[in-house]
């Protein structure tokens, strides 16, 4: 069986400074520009098995829900080659009612659904590849539009060996 471990990211149209310098006991906010609409969320997974680290994803219009969570697992679930179980936080998309009654038609296809222990973003791998995404290979750091962020995002997961799934469903 292969192991998975799935998340999701947020890319803005400014991307935050990878580090600031302020006061002890002082938060520093970042503005953003365009405010939600200057957004592209990815949803992804990285898989390891025998033939290494495999990289997939999605890319998301609008917010990440329950329905976009189980629209992606059922796309992975349709073009499993070899069993896999996936690891996921316990964001309350993960654990909604709609993605919890998929689960056994999952599980007849191969993929199995589990759990990290709360507040363990350091046993996920995917936060290691959001990251690099956003800390280096992001060729700059302000973008004039969302199509030219979109563009960055998949090239920079390209980069990485990303293959981009496409999903069906609301909120993609």
């Amino acid at each position: 069986m292969e192991v998975g471990y799935l998340d999701e990211s947020g890319f803005a149209l400014t991307l935050p400074p990878t580090y600031a310098w302020c006061r002890r006991g002082e938060a520093k906010g970042v503005p953003r520009a365009w405010g939600k609409e200057g957004r592209v969320n990815v949803v992804g997974h990285l898989v390891r098995g025998r033939e290494g680290e495999r990289l997939f994803f999605a890319l998301l219009e609008g917010p990440v829900r329950w329905e976009v969570v189980r629209g992606y697992l059922d796309r992975v679930a349709e073009g499993l080659g070899r069993p896999l179980k996936v690891f996921m936080d316990r964001a309350p998309f993960h654990r909604s009612r709609g993605v919890e009654e998929r689960r056994g038609v999952w599980r007849g296809r191969g993929l199995e659904v589990a759990y990290l222990p709360r507040y363990s973003p350091h046993l996920n791998p995917m936060e290691g590849v959001w990251r690099r995404v956003k800390g280096y290979l992001m060729p700059r750091r302000h973008y004039g539009s969302v199509e030219e962020l979109k563009e960055a995002v998949v090239q920079a997961l390209r980069a990485l060996g990303g293959v981009e799934l496409k999903i069906l469903g609301e909120g993609t």
